[in-house]
């Protein structure tokens, strides 16, 4: 068998077509042959209105084998290599790992549903037509032009996080543990803090104070202006171990929870599945919820509530006086994103696909939209009535309408799109990373200025790929003093005239 593709939802399908069984034609209920399968089959899928294409190439190889191709436009995918398989039939039913199809002669098609291997939750119709050739829409590469850094700082050390900016200082955390503070308009830095393990959430200033907690189980405060310690707060009692995006048993759990700072209050989520209210004068923890599944993503606070989502994919509201639960919602898929406040509701996705919105009172589902065999990572920056979002594999950024899910544009960013947007008055600054070997290497890191009104790239930055591993800049970009500010898994923070 050839290299798999590596690609949550689709490996599956590649590791299935890799088991098909040999099977015999039922004398009694003739249905097609091995020579019947052969070339190609393109059709759609379709899901609350919406078709995309799907499209599979069977070549025969030696030993009554077929190697099959994978056309999947939704992730920028064509004739991808999958496999050498064998085909099992059983009269008019044919089984393709997975899949289960029904092979109509007459009309030449293979229908079926999608399995939930791939496509989680819902049910969707497929419907593959033999065709000459497959035809799928040419993917338009990025032309804007190419920025070059106003400045740029060398941390030494894989930066994830993505960086924060406040009163003139730039803050980044590494994977060494090193919070570097540098001045926003030159790259210098002002001052450095070693935490006890890899930093993997951005830092949040209020107050004169810098918050943020570490791989060590640690939540510190320090002094913004020299980077003093000023107290430190055991909140999780293990060390978080992450496997990278390369390792098979990974679950890319690539971030912690930020600091969110209201009410007087800190609130943060751990990896342990626990949301936190903190004391932010002294540490002391205030109160703690038992959540199922770690929170690895910043709650939201907003009108004396806190809303937050989890690993095991549900959203909740807790008063954010006493922790008290107030309801909680099952979207049905991983939550690691912030739930954006837009008005009365809530805008946020999961690893099933889905953008929804949910009413803010009752946690009641309002809309949703679905985004084709893409993980929605990235939390929303909601700006005048407008949701903007980045997403993983569908490589693309979104503006959508928060009151309804309506899709304003989509740009192809060519990369996954994880971290948050910045967005200023007239634009939004995204960060897009990739791995070596994924998904024939159709991802890429760079930085992206798109114009806010309609999506347009103005600018972008790209960076060269590794021989192997992840690369590029996987977090969230923040603006400040005429800048974009971004941090990439090269160790470099990266300063860009808006």
């Amino acid at each position: 068998m050839s290299n798999p593709v590596r690609v949550p939802g689709v490996i599956v399908l590649v590791a299935a077509l890799s088991s098909w069984a040999c099977g015999r034609e039922p004398a009694s209920a003739p249905g097609p042959t091995v020579a019947d399968l052969l070339g190609a089959w393109s059709g759609t899928m379709v899901h609350e209105g919406e078709e995309q294409m799907l499209a599979l190439e069977l070549e025969p190889v030696e030993g009554g084998k077929v190697s099959v191709r994978l056309t999947l436009p939704a992730m920028n995918l064509v004739r991808l290599p999958a496999g050498t398989v064998e085909p099992r039939i059983e009269g008019h039913q044919v089984t393709v790992g997975v899949f289960h199809l029904t092979w109509d002669g007459q009309a030449e098609t293979l229908t079926g549903t999608m399995p939930a291997d791939m496509v989680p939750v819902y049910e969707i119709p497929v419907t593959l037509r033999r065709v000459e050739a497959v035809e799928a829409p040419t993917r338009a590469e990025l032309t804007a032009p190419l920025a070059e850094p106003a400045w740029s700082f060398d941390a030494g050390a894989p930066l994830w996080a993505g960086a924060t900016f406040a009163d003139g200082l730039v803050y980044a955390g590494d994977d060494e543990g090193w919070l570097h503070a540098l001045d926003a308009h030159t790259g210098a830095e002002r001052w450095s803090f070693a935490a006890r393990g890899p930093i993997r959430a951005r830092a949040t200033i209020a107050d004169g104070a810098v918050f943020f907690q570490s791989d060590d189980g640690i939540l510190y405060r320090l002094d913004a202006a020299s980077g003093r310690e000023v107290w430190q707060s055991l909140v999780v009692e293990e060390p978080i171990e992450r496997l990278p995006p390369g390792d098979p048993r990974s679950r890319y759990l690539s971030f912690a929870s930020d600091v969110t700072v209201a009410d007087g209050r800190l609130f943060l989520g751990t990896h342990d599945g626990r949301l936190l209210a903190v004391d932010p004068a002294d540490g002391r923890q205030v109160w703690e919820f038992e959540a199922d599944g770690g929170v690895l993503a910043a709650p939201s606070v907003s009108g004396g509530r806190v809303y937050f989502g989890s690993f095991e994919g549900e959203v909740q509201a807790l008063d954010a006086a006493t922790g008290r639960a107030l309801w909680k919602t099952d979207t049905r898929g991983a939550v690691v994103s912030t739930p954006a406040v837009a008005g009365d509701l809530l805008v946020v996705g999961n690893r099933t696909y889905d953008l929804l919105g949910l009413r803010a009172d009752t946690g009641e589902v309002a809309w949703t939209r679905y985004i084709w065999f893409s993980w929605v990572e990235s939390s929303a920056t909601v700006e005048g009535g407008v949701a903007y979002i980045g997403s993983s594999d569908a490589a693309a950024v979104f503006a959508v309408d928060a009151s309804s899910g309506r899709q304003l544009w989509r740009t192809d960013v060519h990369g996954w799109a994880w971290g948050q947007p910045a967005v200023t008055a007239d634009r939004v600054f995204v960060e897009t990373a990739g791995m070596r070997g994924y998904a024939g290497d159709a991802h890429r890191g760079g930085v992206l200025a798109l114009k806010r009104d309609t999506g347009q790239v103005l600018w972008r930055y790209a960076v060269d790929p590794p021989e192997e591993g992840p690369w590029g800049f996987p977090g969230s970009p923040a603006v400040g003093a005429g800048h974009v500010f971004v941090t990439g898994i090269d160790g470099r923070v990266l300063a860009f005239e808006q």
